[in-house]
């Protein structure tokens, strides 16, 4: 009896210990399950990596707000920085808890670029010759735009840019902009905000917000993100300052699209005009009405698109997807959800009669296609881009 009730006790031990190595097993599974879950969701909802993270963070530098490079502008001197626009319904509260983002009163700005220099308070001029005006007079400047055409003043335009991996050699770059302009072309002032391909600037060829601006007519050269000063940044987030990269980008094919959200918008009571990316919105900053003539009061024209440069001797590089938008709506770029922007502050869908194409491409480089109804997410949008190549018409 004493034999058969240690051996009992003995099976009992010996189940209850496969049970508790069983129930640890299960419970490991579960967490093991969980994290790839997890990290799905976090794929589906285009989380970036840490190390990608930490690398895009290295980029930027938190500068004192007041010590920014916009306010070396000559006519910024006494400019009083305004923290957020007065239209905004929704003012981004800060959030310290996020290592992307710079501490209060500190804005990121990009470390590596050599800044143009004013040569003198009276003089517009830059010391250093820029790509963009070297391009328009060897003709291998290129764009395609959906431009409005009715006589009306616009306080801003908006648009959802979807991005693409593209191949761009040292001394090309490739943008998508949200553009909105006013002035005569010796006079022209405007102003461009979208994603791009900047290797001239950043030395690589990855997918970036970036901008262009000009207040001295089409023939002078632009200035793009921070490479001179003007451009006033308020925004603490590196994730969505000038020069930030964007990931990830849309696959060729894809069904669904990586987009972000950009609207350039001029605040009433300032006369700046505020760069707002994302949804929710993020007000990075804005262009002050001082460094302009003739947008200090509004735009005359909005346009939509795309833009590339080439060195002499070389072919342009691809626009958008880099696939012509004849090849549709999984293979083309998009712009969807066009809108401008009224002086009453009203976001008001294109109206196709008063726009119009323009292209200064061949169109097996580069074309575009308005779609008046394309989805019911994007609405009225244009399919837009090409491979590049030999483009002069």
């Amino acid at each position: 009896m004493l034999s058969s009730a240690i051996l009992e006790s003995n099976i009992y031990n010996f189940m209850a210990l496969f049970h508790f190595l069983v129930l640890s097993l299960c419970i490991a599974c579960c967490k093991v399950d969980a994290r790839s879950k997890a990290q799905l969701k976090e794929q589906n909802h285009f989380t970036a990596s840490d190390s990608t993270m930490r690398q895009v963070d290295n980029e930027f530098k938190c500068v004192d707000i007041y010590k920014q490079p916009a306010l070396q502008h000559p006519l910024l001197k006494n400019h009083k920085i305004q923290l957020y626009p007065t239209f905004a319904k929704h003012v981004m509260q800060s959030r310290p808890s996020y290592d992307r983002e710079c501490p209060a009163g500190k804005v990121p700005i990009y470390k590596r670029i050599k800044r143009h220099q004013f040569v003198n308070n009276s003089s517009s001029k830059l010391s250093i010759a820029d790509l963009r005006h070297y391009a328009q007079s060897t003709k291998e400047f290129h764009t395609v735009t959906l431009d409005s055409t009715q006589n009306q003043i616009f306080y801003g335009a908006f648009a959802k840019i979807s991005g693409y991996n593209l191949s761009v050699n040292p001394y090309q770059y490739s943008t998508s902009s949200v553009i909105v302009e006013s002035g005569p072309p010796s006079e022209l002032n405007s102003i461009h905000a979208g994603l791009g391909v900047r290797p001239d600037i950043y030395g690589d060829s990855q997918l970036r917000l970036t901008t262009l601006w000009t207040a001295f007519g089409s023939g002078n050269p632009g200035c793009s993100d921070n490479k001179c000063v003007g451009f006033v940044q308020v925004t603490q987030d590196k994730e969505y300052s000038l020069g930030s990269v964007q990931y990830p980008t849309t696959p060729i094919g894809a069904s669904e699209k990586y987009h972000l959200e950009f609207k350039i918008q001029r605040d009433k009571s300032t006369g700046n005009w505020w760069l707002i990316v994302n949804n929710p919105e993020v007000q990075v900053g804005y262009w002050p009405r001082d460094i302009f003539t003739h947008l200090s009061t509004g735009a005359s024209k909005v346009r939509f698109g795309g833009e590339t440069f080439a060195a002499p001797n070389t072919v342009s590089p691809p626009m958008g997807s880099g696939r012509l938008p004849q090849d549709g709506f999984q293979y083309s770029a998009l712009m969807g959800v066009l809108q401008h922007i009224d002086t009453n502050y009203n976001q008001i869908d294109l109206y196709p009669a008063y726009m119009k194409v323009y292209n200064d491409a061949k169109k097996e480089c580069y074309d575009l296609i308005f779609k008046e109804n394309l989805t019911y997410l994007y609405r009225r949008a244009i399919l837009y881009g090409g491979p590049g190549g030999h483009c002069n018409l």
